[in-house]
């Protein structure tokens, strides 16, 4: 295993490619998994979304990046970014996607992993926060494997599909993530 690759798959730099990650397989934008997102935009064309994805890490200005997540084959399967990192505080958020395709086979894992030892073992942060919609029972439990710990609970502060959702907010430490995954 490299800094960016594990058993299963590698971390890279998203390429205009991607953007097969946001249809469905029939072309469609308009997913179950895009209204989970922080913003639900506009839709945008080929070109549009091509920019977005080679420009994502352009202007980042310090640790922030979006990371395409692909397997050893080539395939990009979802993405994972560490964003609003605060060197001062030692924090950063993380945030994760696997397209429901490739769900369940072990890739979310070897990528949260990846970008969380560089993050604390690298780059020296002490903490990572995320914030995870409360009906969302599988996206817990799997953060709660990798050791993040529920810190508190917005009511009804995200909107989507109609209506407003709590937000479970939940942080790791890099020493019990260590103490995990050693």
């Amino acid at each position: 295993m490299g800094i960016w690759s594990g058993n299963k798959i590698r971390l890279r730099a998203p390429e205009e490619s991607d953007s097969v990650l946001f249809k469905d397989k029939n072309g469609n934008i308009d997913t179950d998994t895009a209204k989970m997102y922080d913003v639900i935009e506009f839709p945008k064309n080929a070109r549009q979304m091509a920019d977005f994805l080679e420009n994502a890490n352009k202007n980042s200005g310090n640790d922030d990046f979006l990371f395409t997540v692909e397997t050893f084959d080539g395939v990009p399967v979802g993405q994972v970014t560490a964003f609003d990192c605060d060197r001062k505080n030692g924090s950063f958020k993380y945030g994760l996607f696997v397209h429901p395709d490739y769900k369940g086979k072990g890739y979310a894992s070897e990528a949260s992993k990846i970008l969380l030892n560089y993050y604390f073992n690298q780059l020296r942060y002490h903490k990572a926060n995320i914030y995870i919609y409360a009906d969302n029972a599988p996206s817990m439990a799997f953060h709660q494997k990798l050791g993040f710990v529920r810190e508190g609970l917005s009511r009804e502060s995200a909107f989507f599909d109609g209506k407003y959702h709590d937000v479970v907010y939940m942080g790791l430490i890099d020493r019990d993530f260590n103490a995990l995954h050693k």
